[in-house]
């Protein structure tokens, strides 16, 4: 923890150099658009996921099949990915696409024996023969005028 600060300055320090030398490299405006699609690349990325993918990896986990440690990180790593989209600079930008390179994992998480205590329990068990609603009664015939409302039925 102690070594975060200085960390956190040299990943500033090659941001920066990262933009002068695609700058030397690609030119101004290439360089420019290059930032800016990334840019606009990481917000629809967030946008895409939301919370959303968040709660795909706990659903994952609580499907109750054999789950790849992949499958339990990716929308993790997605959103990483979208955030480090966002920076302006390169180093950034290939760490992205790094987290966003798709790699297959073994079955690590056997989820069935710890969330199999977790089923819930429904006490419809007791009411299966009860139907609730409502229901219009309509008359047909010509000397019946049309009824607009509810009409509840005593047993």
């Amino acid at each position: 923890m102690q070594y975060f600060g200085i960390g956190f300055l040299v990943l500033i320090f090659l941001e920066i150099m990262s933009i002068v030398w695609v700058v030397d490299w690609l030119g101004g405006g290439w360089t420019l658009f290059v930032m800016a699609l990334s840019f606009i690349s990481g917000i629809f990325m967030l946008r895409h996921t939301g919370i959303s993918g968040l709660l795909l990896a706990g659903a994952a986990v609580r499907s109750g099949q054999n789950i790849s440690l992949y499958q339990m990180l990716w929308p993790i790593r997605y959103t990483a990915a979208a955030v480090f989209l966002l920076s302006p600079g390169f180093i950034s930008t290939a760490v992205a696409l790094l987290l966003l390179i798709p790699f297959k994992g073994n079955a690590a998480v056997s989820s069935t024996q710890s969330f199999q205590s977790r089923q819930t329990y429904s006490s419809a068990k007791d009411d299966e023969d009860i139907i609730e609603g409502e229901y219009t009664v309509t008359r047909t015939g010509k000397a019946d005028k049309p009824q607009d409302y509810i009409e509840h039925k005593p047993d």
